[in-house]
């Protein structure tokens, strides 16, 4: 079985990127609601990435005789459908505070560290979740 937190501590620090990234570009404040942000993104992307791991395990355990990419792929399958109406409720949710302007400080940097980081988060699922799974279970470890 794969270490399903080694992975899922992988994925946590590209929603981290993504933060950094929507208050430069975009020239906000990072203030308090951008280091809140990254409390929320921790839990959203870390249970992301275990809810795919773990279904992966109980793949291979149950089918140890398919190949492993198979299994990776079947098991990304079933359970990126939850993890995408996650990720885009919690967007549509926080959307409210993004249109009240910089008026509410604290909520409009958490809501546009929050969203930035979440759209970033995708690619961590998307490509370096695949990436750093397979890989170690190639025999190739980090």
């Amino acid at each position: 079985m794969l270490d399903i937190f080694y992975f899922a501590h992988l994925v946590r620090y590209c929603p981290f990127i993504g933060v950094f990234l929507t208050f430069y570009l975009f020239g906000f404040n990072f203030d308090q609601g951008g280091y809140a942000s990254f409390v929320l993104l921790s839990g959203v992307s870390v249970n992301s990435a275990l809810y795919i791991i773990n279904d992966f395990n109980n793949l291979r355990a149950q089918y140890a005789n398919k190949d492993s990419v198979w299994l990776y792929f079947k098991a990304f399958n079933y359970k990126i459908v939850p993890v995408i109406l996650t990720i885009t409720s919690t967007i549509v949710g926080l959307l409210p505070f993004v249109w009240d302007g910089q008026n509410e400080v604290f909520w409009f940097s958490f809501a546009v560290g929050s969203i930035g980081g979440l759209m970033f988060s995708l690619i961590g699922i998307y490509l370096y979740l695949p990436l750093f799974t397979l890989k170690r279970i190639n025999g190739f470890t980090a």
